[in-house]
């Protein structure tokens, strides 16, 4: 199992900050996609849908807490039943069991994951949860017939080599973020995150039965179209804007009650 080096899952818990609250943005880009995602599963699924199948194996990579996960998972199975049902032009045959692992880092709130999990009556799966980073392998070989994953891909396993060295080009210095405002530090990232795909599709290649499907969900840019000229771009660069300035006024207090103990 692959253990994340540096470890920052989405805030646990139930309360007003925790992601439970806070990630209707997420589920709303999940739903835009929705139907794209379920067109897929019935053309693109090649697996023999029959009784012989036995137990049908979804992962979600990266789950977070709910109730977003829940709600994909209940998609993909109500994708896969339907290709079943089309597959065999309505034949009556043996409901397959569901088995649904939810991956995500080791600490994170697997307790509310599933203590916010639909009532046992409304669940039509076996589940369990999967601590590890996605960037190994974290189920045996050929597991999984569905693998799915959304707005997870762009965190990386690392600090990109260089940004937070001060004496280098790469130097991100003034930002929190990648906004491709320096091209050094934009290399530098897109090197971290060739490595961190590579480990992350090569884990898939391995847990992933052939014919199987793996969905992967997330923002992208056109080409030539730098991160600080979107909209997202300068949110985040506002953020760190503010950051840096309460980080200089911390400094900044720092150096005159130093200056007055210094002169006492």
């Amino acid at each position: 199992m692959s253990a994340f080096p540096r470890s920052y899952p989405m805030s646990g818990g139930d309360d007003q900050h925790s992601y439970i609250n806070n990630s209707s943005y997420q589920i709303a880009a999940i739903n835009s996609v929705g139907e794209k995602t379920r067109q897929c599963i019935i053309e693109k699924l090649d697996l023999p849908l029959n009784s012989d199948l036995g137990t049908f194996r979804i992962a979600d990579y990266g789950c977070s807490i709910g109730p977003n996960t829940f709600h994909v998972v209940q998609s993909i199975i109500d994708a896969v039943k339907f290709k079943q049902l089309e597959d065999y032009n309505g034949k009556s045959l043996t409901p397959f069991e569901y088995q649904v692992f939810f991956n995500d880092q080791p600490n994170n709130d697997f307790n509310t994951l599933f203590r916010t999990q639909p009532p046992s009556s409304e669940l039509e799966y076996f589940l369990a949860g999967v601590p590890g980073s996605f960037h190994g392998q974290v189920l045996p070989r050929n597991t999984v017939h569905i693998g799915h994953t959304s707005y997870t891909t762009h965190w990386l396993s690392n600090v990109p080599e260089h940004v937070d060295d001060k004496n280098s080009p790469a130097w991100n210095k003034n930002y929190i973020q990648c906004n491709n405002s320096i091209e050094e530090v934009t290399k530098s990232y897109k090197v971290q995150f060739t490595k961190d795909m590579k480990l992350f599709l090569e884990a898939r290649a391995e847990e992933i039965v052939p014919g199987g499907l793996m969905i992967v969900l997330g923002q992208c840019l056109p080409d030539g179209v730098p991160l600080f000229k979107t909209v997202q771009g300068i949110l985040v660069d506002t953020i760190g804007d503010c950051l840096m300035d309460m980080a200089k006024s911390v400094r900044l207090y720092i150096c005159i009650i130093y200056f007055f103990n210094a002169k006492t």
